[in-house]
């Protein structure tokens, strides 16, 4: 039986970790819950689609190699954070297999941050003239989930995946353009949890803020999980074995109808963390 410090200590860690950011005015996620590409999104817009919840890019022709396609949002963004879930899905002729994060994007110049299935590289490298400015071997595997997040601070932009550091470059080209996602030589690629915060960056496209979680301790073997729902949504309460998994196991929804409520669940403690978070779509439940 755990004690009660180590139980509190759980508690704290969970909370730490994995309570929500609420979406403010400079940040614009997009959960790809609307049935349709937001308008708002441009370029490239027939080569992506919406599929139960994932954005779908597809780059696949008898071309070798296929044409880098791209939807961007923020124009203007200078510093900002911009982060993804990738998962390449399916390659074409396999020369290219790209899922990307497109960075600071302005005519025909800009910086690609991409896992290269293909090469089993993770690469970043300039739009206009394909300069390499940082390669890193890497395994890169077909349709798993990756998340891909690049920090762009005046001329200096630095790279993770899954959280851990890849590398810094140091740039003056470009400091300011769009954001966006790209998909190169491939059948498929999945993204998902579109994210970019900056002082430039207005607006919310699915007007989604997810609730922040309060997790308390239940008793001795169990942690309560609480959240105020409001209609018209639908939310269900995940449980993560890491925070940086995208697979998860959902153990209670809710349906917001009439009025705002707390909604609570409880989950069982293990010997290891567990991790939480609330996925919140748009539903016809009024």
């Amino acid at each position: 039986m755990k004690t009660t410090s180590t139980v509190s200590a759980i508690l704290a860690l969970i909370c730490l970790l994995l309570s929500p950011t609420l979406a403010t005015s400079g940040t614009w996620n997009d959960h790809f819950h609307l049935e349709t590409l937001a308008e708002d999104w441009t370029a490239n817009r027939t080569a992506f689609e919406i599929k139960a919840g994932i954005l779908e890019g597809h780059s696949a022709s008898p071309v070798t190699p296929s044409p880098l396609n791209l939807v961007e949002v923020a124009k203007d963004a200078t510093d900002c954070d911009v982060g993804c879930w990738i998962n390449v899905v399916a390659p074409n002729v396999h020369v290219c297999t790209k899922g990307a994060l497109i960075l600071r994007h302005t005519g025909d110049d800009g910086y690609v941050f991409a896992l290269h299935e293909a090469t089993q590289t993770i690469e970043v490298y300039r739009l206009s003239n394909n300069e390499m400015l940082l390669k890193r071997d890497s395994k890169i595997e077909l349709r798993k989930w990756y998340y891909v997040r690049a920090e762009l601070r005046d001329t200096t932009m630095t790279f993770f995946v899954d959280g851990q550091l890849i590398g810094s470059v140091t740039d003056a080209v470009q400091i300011s353009g769009s954001v966006g996602v790209a998909v190169q030589d491939a059948e498929a690629v999945w993204f998902d949890d579109f994210t970019v915060t900056g002082p430039e960056v207005t607006g919310n496209v699915d007007e989604i803020s997810l609730p922040q979680l309060s997790v308390v301790r239940g008793n001795s073997d169990q942690v309560i999980i609480r959240f105020l729902a409001s209609p018209p949504y639908d939310y269900f309460v995940q449980a993560y074995s890491s925070p940086l998994s995208h697979e998860s196991e959902t153990i209670k929804s809710f349906r917001a109808k009439l009025g705002s409520f707390e909604a609570e669940t409880t989950d069982s403690l293990t010997n290891g963390l567990r991790f939480y978070r609330v996925e919140k779509i748009p539903c016809d439940c009024r």
